[in-house]
């Protein structure tokens, strides 16, 4: 489900928002010349803190992974034209930033592939929305931006001459995640636009010269297995609306009820394609297609008749559904997607199979793994992933790439909740990543012309991200416009 917007931010927190983000980035040129000079001899100090290289193995003499110090070395920059000058700038751009999270966070920056800030970066943590941009990149790269789910409606014969079909008929699920009423559509902020319709699909039917079923509507939902959630989700994300039950034929997200404008409290249905089942059949009965009988799920061990087509529709493109995941935080679509992978992979609907099919291609794509990709949405508080695994995966899909193109600017209001939204950056800059429940977490890369910026975040906090800890993850987009200008990291080696 698209991700509730929240607002955390009041008065006061807001004006110590705006004096730590501009804290010592206003400097009068003479202030700034003598900066230059402290912040290099300080940069040239962090330089001597070890840090994990950029193959992931540990530095020689590596400390413990929560030292105070940022793992920082002007050692990595090579000589400028210009000399100290932009060491200092670099040193500043870090020293702006405000004091970080500290405990259950991790944050990774790289420039043009190079580590140049770590903090506890090998830390598994729950990443929320981020996880997103490894499932979306993965749709994309496997099933292909032309992929199109299909929704089938089938029956044992055609109907006869007075459009009447006996024994039912078969709503065929194909996993499709943005299968949706108009109106369901409409009660978020903004309203969806990629939506498969299911007024259309009735309207099919209908045209068709169907205008009685005897048998109900059957729902088909094989094509994944019955694992309706993970294991460790809380209640609490089906309750408030944030991820539905799982089924490869699931309307409206799989909820009998959901409160409007993206908030309030859901009823997720006990028997997703039931529902879909008896809500289908309502648009049909809106057309004056007469539907009786019950309407139900056929069982795992009942036989499937031989059927014949009566209506079907394609789902948008996979590009378009990946765009509208990313871009307001779509968990249900990321959890579906990662079935439908395990099915491309294995002809294994699970997101076990996913799973796996995720993982060997960040393999492939020479991500370094320490932690196994789990699941789809990066909700579950079980296993988690690092920032260095989320900054990886962002910083190594090719320039020309189809993942690059769906990628969404950070200034969306669905983005990170529109927490970002103000900003105003040079750089184009994307961004997938949102807040939930006690996690905090994106993933942003630069994809225009020049140094190429990658910057992975996660904050986990009891209770919630506090204002400070969103404060410090709004400067670290912020300082990419600050690294861009000054810094050549080409043929740059780790420090040894």
């Amino acid at each position: 489900m698209p991700e509730a917007n929240t607002c955390v931010c009041h008065e006061v927190v807001a004006a110590m928002k705006t004096w730590l983000r501009y804290a010592g980035r206003f400097v009068v040129p003479a202030l700034l010349l003598a900066g230059a000079v402290g912040a290099w001899l300080a940069a040239d100090t962090l330089g001597s803190v070890t840090h994990t290289a950029a193959s992931g193995t540990p530095a020689r003499g590596a400390a413990s992974n929560d030292l105070t110090t940022p793992v920082l070395s002007v050692r990595r920059v090579p000589d400028f034209a210009t000399g100290a000058s932009q060491q200092a700038s670099f040193a500043l751009a870090i020293a702006s930033l405000p004091p970080e999270p500290g405990g259950l966070s991790c944050v990774s920056v790289l420039v043009d592939g190079v580590p140049v800030f770590e903090r506890r970066s090998d830390r598994a943590l729950v990443p929320s929305y981020a996880q997103l941009l490894v499932t979306g990149h993965a749709a994309m790269d496997i099933l292909g931006p032309d992929f199109r789910y299909e929704t089938q409606v089938l029956a044992s014969a055609a109907p006869d001459l007075n459009g009447r079909i006996f024994d039912g008929i078969y709503l065929l699920g194909g996993g499709d995640p943005v299968l949706m009423s108009y109106n369901y559509a409409l009660v978020f902020r903004p309203a969806l636009s990629t939506r498969t319709s299911i007024e259309d699909l009735a309207a099919d039917v209908a045209e068709a010269g169907v205008v009685r079923i005897d048998g109900g509507v059957i729902a088909i939902e094989r094509r994944y297995d019955d694992q309706r959630s993970l294991p460790g989700w809380p209640a609490a994300l089906t309750e408030s609306g944030v991820v539905g039950p799982l089924t490869a034929l699931q309307l409206d997200d799989g909820f009998a009820e959901r409160a409007a404008a993206n908030r309030g409290i859901a009823i997720p249905s006990e028997q997703p394609a039931v529902l879909t089942a008896e809500r289908f059949a309502d648009r049909l009965n809106d057309l004056d297609v007469q539907v009786f009988g019950t309407n139900r799920v056929l069982e795992a061990d009942e036989e499937l008749p031989s059927l014949m087509p009566v209506a079907q529709i394609s789902s948008a493109p996979m590009s378009d559904i990946v765009f509208q995941m990313f871009a307001v935080n779509d968990a249900t679509a990321g959890e579906l997607i990662l079935k439908e992978l395990g099915v491309a992979t294995s002809a294994e609907g699970s997101t076990q199979a996913g799973a796996r099919a995720v993982q060997q291609l960040l393999q492939d794509q020479g991500v370094d793994l320490p932690v196994p990709f789990r699941d789809g949405s990066g909700l579950d508080p079980i296993g988690g992933t690092t920032c260095n695994q989320l900054a990886a995966t962002a910083d190594t899909i090719p320039d020309d790439h189809q993942t690059i193109e769906v990628l969404p600017d950070y200034r969306l209001p669905g983005v990170f909740g529109g927490r970002l939204a103000h900003l105003d950056l040079q750089a184009d800059l994307r961004l997938v990543g949102g807040v939930q429940g006690n996690a905090s977490g994106f993933v942003a890369r630069t994809v225009d012309d020049g140094v190429r910026i990658t910057i992975s975040s996660i904050i986990n906090r009891p209770g919630g991200p506090s204002a400070n800890d969103l404060v410090y993850q709004e400067a670290l987009v912020e300082m990419v416009d600050q690294l861009r200008p000054s810094i050549n990291f080409n043929g740059v080696e780790p420090d040894q």
